[in-house]
């Protein structure tokens, strides 16, 4: 029985779809977006970082998870690019702090 529960439990963790981001990143205003949906489920979450390079200093980076969730990896990627393009217009380097 302990069996049956550790591979229920085990199913249903969270995980990167990949190690390495799916696609090269994308570049947009000075920042780098990088897409890594967390495979869940069966679904795709949203979720992924962003970069700032910074001149002779470790980059500053902003890691995230979102609740959205979708049905193909493509479409997730898709959305947390969207998602990334305003939050760097709305946020900018505020995200950092």
């Amino acid at each position: 029985m302990f069996g049956f529960l550790k591979r229920f439990f085990s199913e249903t963790e969270t995980q990167p779809v990949d190690s390495a981001p799916s696609v090269e990143p994308e570049h947009y205003q000075g920042y780098l977006i990088f897409v890594m949906p967390i495979e869940e489920a069966g679904q795709y979450r949203v979720a992924g970082s962003i970069e700032k390079p910074v001149a002779g200093e470790d980059n500053l980076t902003h890691k995230f998870i979102r609740s959205d969730v979708c049905m193909s990896k493509q479409q997730a990627e898709q959305i947390t690019l969207q998602k990334c393009k305003l939050f760097i217009d709305q946020i900018g380097d505020d995200m950092f702090k």
